[in-house]
């Protein structure tokens, strides 16, 4: 049987967090239609659920790493050879990218979300106010 959702959260993200969780429904769609796809148990990882503030405008942003979604009965469900999903939520503008890591990197007041490459290099994302735009 599945655990409730909330139940799952208040687990899976630091104590901190846990205690005060709301998240936007944006994102709670996308975990939801995540764990409809789970014909196991869902969970999620410590670090699914961030925030930091990623366009520089001094308020919290959030960031969801599917790479951190579980399935009891489906180890590879939810990423791919490109990656995973990570989905960010930015002054309500939801962006979508597929990345094997990620980070954040802020240099002269500007916030990057950063990469690898297929060669191993990082790159740098700049969040447009719509997208996520290579650097």
């Amino acid at each position: 049987m599945l655990r409730p959702l909330a139940l799952t959260l208040a687990l899976s993200l630091s104590p901190a967090f846990a205690e005060d969780i709301s998240l936007p429904y944006e994102l709670q769609s996308i975990i939801d239609e995540a764990e409809s796809y789970c014909d196991g148990e869902f969970s999620m990882a410590d670090g699914s659920v961030q925030q930091t503030d990623l366009n520089g405008d001094g308020t919290l942003d959030w960031i969801l790493d599917s790479g951190g979604f579980r399935c009891s009965t489906a180890a590879t469900l939810y990423c791919g050879t490109q990656g995973c999903g990570i989905d960010t939520l930015i002054d309500g503008t939801l962006g979508a990218l597929l990345l094997h890591d990620w980070g954040t990197v802020t240099e002269g007041g500007v916030t990057y979300l950063t990469a690898p490459n297929d060669a191993g290099e990082t790159v740098r994302f700049l969040w447009t106010g719509r997208e996520w735009a290579l650097q």
